[in-house]
């Protein structure tokens, strides 16, 4: 999303946190830095937080000086000059900006003055990785500024944090006893263990009995990647830089696109071995079971314990971890050329032939004169990892495509810093999984709650439609949508060529294999995805298929398999009744016909439930899954009402008084 115009009403974003980095990118480059002033809601409302005041930084009054007993803190003057200039968001399916206004009464600061603005300080995780080996090997402060300079190429000055950060993270890193912190998060581990016998985890000790690696996971991850278990993420992108450990974690891919946990691991280091234990121990704690497919960072060492200790697992390296790292290797040699080389890479990297890769992106090397280039020969050299014409038939989910889901990137947001005590992590490690698992549960109802329909009435759409999960539901839509504009052409009996119309040449070969309905087309999309291509689709069609047989709908997509939700006590009808206000809300929000027609509606219904027993009159609960299928199979009463709003007179006649007696319905 370009930040080069200003925010406007009307403007939407994904989520708040895109919203604020969106205006943050724009503050910066207007000479100014900004915050989180106010939010409505809470986490009763059906809506969570719903609404964020983003704020100028000198918004507001100025703070009061300094009293005699606040001695420790700086007299210093405040900022504030009640400046007005805003962003104001607010959540609808989306994050909307419903104001804005630049209108500040400050000077604005030119690019050199706004760097120096706290908000746009910060020691990246690369730099804080390269500041404490540098410490270790005894470079003092200043030597330490000079060689990331240097490294960086930049002049005095300019890097993203000033001499004092440098010293204050150095000292947040000594004031931590690297030995005891150890010994207290086995102890942590041991604790929970003898609350939950089903908690699980595995450690070594060095030559001085000090905890060398441990891993753990919970009950919940275990069952869940019996399920989902084929594909795995195992992200060390992270560090715990005070106590110079490497953190690993697994995660995984649901059937409604939710991402969960299945492990953490802490290395002692990054050497061989200790990746090849960090492997070992997943698939113990996993109960031997092995992944189909890891998702990695470009990492040598972990691609040596993978042909060791995982030889039957694909290792795919993640195209995400790649794009992070282009800026780096790429942005001061390629200059103004960098954004237009970024999008070339990426369309390079999904084409459907090895051999159109093969000729496009040597013919994009050297239209960007990168042939000598080190990185440009590590990617070249490893291609088979990452470019999708190599991994046809990998089974990846979706990812390579889709990217990391957001909640992984944010996972460990809060939890990482170099204060973090390894105890403290361990418990905010188990905090972040709840939330997780929360925002899934959340995501799984709300989709359950889609209002989703076909699109070509194709009986095979229907079929799905009632099979698959919404997020599974929406691949195999726009396959089945594409359809419709491929020709077939019969080559030999029970081949296919499946070509674009637009096309003279080229297309994929699809074969039928009878009598056992086996189907293969030559792109292998379902090999890689789960979810039937659109070719085969289109030779379904011309076979007049109109079910599609039981194998092509997998498991793995179906709604059946779904981890949520987890009981169908108090927590899960109020989870899911917040689900279905926050899309009455969105739905009913629109207009004032829709809003009294709700309203109306929802008067009458909480008279009728305040009226219902507050016990349940059935010794056991419904299933969750028991409450879909009867809503499903309402049969609402007719009836009408007196005092029924004028808009509504004509529609009462024809709407419902909502019977929740599920038994009976």
């Amino acid at each position: 999303m370009s930040v080069d115009s200003p925010p406007h009403v009307g403007r939407s974003f994904r989520t708040d946190d895109e919203a604020q980095d969106y205006y943050k990118n724009f503050a910066r480059k207007n000479g100014f830095a900004i915050r989180r002033e106010r939010s409505k809601g809470n986490p009763a409302h059906p809506l969570g937080v719903y609404k964020r005041e983003l704020v100028c930084h000198r918004a507001g009054q100025s703070l009061p000086r300094k009293t005699a007993e606040l001695k420790r803190q700086r007299n210093k003057k405040s900022s504030r000059c009640k400046c007005e200039a805003q962003m104001i968001i607010k959540k609808n399916s989306r994050w909307v900006v419903i104001h804005f206004s630049n209108v500040h009464n400050h000077e604005l600061l030119d690019s050199e003055e706004v760097r120096h603005l706290p908000a746009y300080r910060n020691i990246s995780s690369v730099d804080r990785e390269n500041i404490l080996s540098l410490a270790k090997r005894g470079f003092t402060v200043n030597h330490i500024m000079r060689a990331l300079e240097t490294e960086k190429r930049v002049k005095p000055g300019q890097l993203t944090f000033t001499e004092r950060d440098l010293r204050n993270f150095l000292q947040a890193s000594k004031n931590i006893n690297k030995e005891n912190e150890g010994a207290e998060l086995l102890k942590a581990c041991k604790a929970l263990k003898d609350k939950h016998l089903d908690f699980r985890f595995e450690f070594t000790l060095d030559e001085s009995d000090r905890v060398e690696h441990i891993a753990w996971s919970y009950p919940d991850s275990i069952q869940a990647y019996r399920l989902f278990g084929d594909i795995v993420v195992f992200d060390t992108s992270y560090n715990l830089y005070a106590y110079d450990r490497l953190l690993g974690v697994w995660f995984g891919l649901d059937n409604y696109g939710n991402a969960i946990f299945f492990g953490c691991v802490l290395l002692q280091d990054a050497k061989p071995h200790s990746h090849r234990w960090a492997l070992q121990s997943f698939v113990r704690l996993m109960d031997g079971k092995f992944p189909r497919t890891v998702l990695t960072d470009l990492d040598m060492g972990i691609k040596d314990a993978m042909m060791s200790e995982l030889p039957s697992a694909k290792h795919v390296f993640a195209i995400w971890h790649l794009t992070s790292k282009l800026s780096s290797w790429f942005s001061a040699l390629l200059g103004s050329q960098f954004e237009k080389f970024v999008s070339e890479f990426l369309r390079v990297c999904n084409l459907d032939s090895i051999v159109e890769f093969e000729l496009q992106w040597n013919q994009m090397v050297l239209d960007f004169g990168l042939d000598s280039d080190r990185h440009i020969a590590i990617l070249s050299f490893h291609r088979e990892y990452w470019a999708l014409p190599y991994l046809r038939g990998c089974f990846l989910g979706g990812l390579m495509r889709s990217g990391l889901p957001s909640s992984i990137k944010s996972f460990f947001k809060g939890p990482l810093n170099s204060q973090t005590r390894l105890k403290d992590f361990f418990e905010q490690v188990g905090i972040a999984i709840d939330f997780l698992n929360q925002a899934g549960e959340e995501a799984t109802l709300r989709q359950n709650y889609q209002n989703i329909k076909s699109k070509t009435c194709m009986p095979i759409e229907e079929q799905a439609l009632h099979i698959l999960t919404p997020y599974a539901f929406d691949m195999f839509q726009r396959e089945v949508i594409e359809s419709m504009q491929y020709a077939v052409y019969e080559t030999a009996r029970e081949n296919y060529l499946v070509r674009h119309r637009l096309m003279v040449d080229g297309g994929h070969i699809v074969r039928c294999i009878q009598p056992e309905d086996e189907i293969q087309c030559s792109c292998q999309e379902f090999e890689s995805s789960g979810i039937l291509c659109r070719h085969t689709l289109r030779v379904f069609s011309l076979k007049n298929y109109f079910m599609l047989p039981n194998r092509y709908l997998l498991i793995r997509w179906r709604r059946e398999s779904s981890l949520f939700p987890r009981s169908s006590g108090y927590k899960f009808r109020s989870q899911a009744l917040r689900s279905l206000a926050s899309i009455i809300i969105q739905e009913s929000s629109i207009t004032k016909d829709r809003f009294d027609y709700v309203q109306w509606h929802m008067s009458k219904l909480l008279t009728h439930v305040r009226d219902m027993p507050t016990v349940d009159e059935t010794s056991l609960d419904m299933e969750p899954s028991s409450v879909y299928d009867a809503a499903a199979n309402f049969v609402p009463k007719r009836t009408t009402a007196r005092g029924t709003p004028k808009k509504l007179k004509d529609v009462a006649q024809a709407e419902v008084e909502v019977n929740f007696d599920m038994a009976e319905s």
